[in-house]
């Protein structure tokens, strides 16, 4: 039995690092592309925006999946006590791509001219709508809201549908964003279909 436990808190440590690195990669690669003779800041702006989405839709399918496994499972038990933790991390790189966009564009009146384009205004309110799931995303914020906790994280579904019109306009079409943010969707299909399926077989 103590050997169990030692061997699950061992996975935990590996799986912990595992997805610290994972986290990080996009910042490397980032950071290793900094290096390249012609890189100009501009370049970092698609890497950072496509990271912070990746991981927020990651962090999102884990409700899911969880739904689908049935507590089951170790491995999605351990996700779901990492899912807002993973959340945070979609935001700092949202954040960051922010932070990008104002030091490439140099003048505030430069980012004003074109606040009212789609591709533009679509990415700033969905980093401040996701902004609130964020800093509700600790014990301390679910205390303090309560009942408005889960609304404030049912935020972060307006912003897939904005993250996603401000992908595809900025990319110049629906492809690479719509294969990106496909798995997830499928398995919230999957677990808003499957408990129907078996309720139908339950009625036979």
């Amino acid at each position: 039995m103590v050997n169990g436990v030692g061997q699950m808190r061992s996975w935990r440590r590996i799986a912990n690092v595992a997805l610290a690195v994972l986290l990080a990669l996009p910042l490397g690669l980032m950071l290793q592309g900094a290096q390249q003779e012609d890189w100009v800041l501009a370049d970092a702006l698609p890497p950072s925006g496509e990271a912070a989405a990746l991981i927020m839709f990651a962090a999102m399918a884990i409700g899911p999946l969880a739904r689908l496994a049935g507590g089951r499972s170790e491995a999605v038990r351990w996700l779901m006590r990492r899912r807002r933790n993973i959340g945070v991390v979609a935001f700092a790189y949202a954040a960051l791509h922010l932070g990008i966009y104002i030091v490439d564009m140099g003048a505030f009146d430069l980012m004003l001219a074109e606040i009212g384009a789609p591709g533009i205004w679509t990415g700033w309110l969905a980093l401040a709508l996701m902004a609130l799931p964020a800093a509700a995303s600790n014990d301390r914020a679910m205390r303090f809201l309560r009942g408005w906790w889960k609304p404030v994280q049912r935020l972060v579904y307006p912003v897939v549908a904005l993250t996603l019109v401000h992908w595809a306009i900025l990319m110049y079409g629906w492809r690479e964003p719509l294969v990106h943010v496909a798995p997830m969707l499928a398995l919230y299909a999957a677990a808003v279909i499957r408990p129907l399926f078996a309720r139908k077989r339950t009625d036979r």
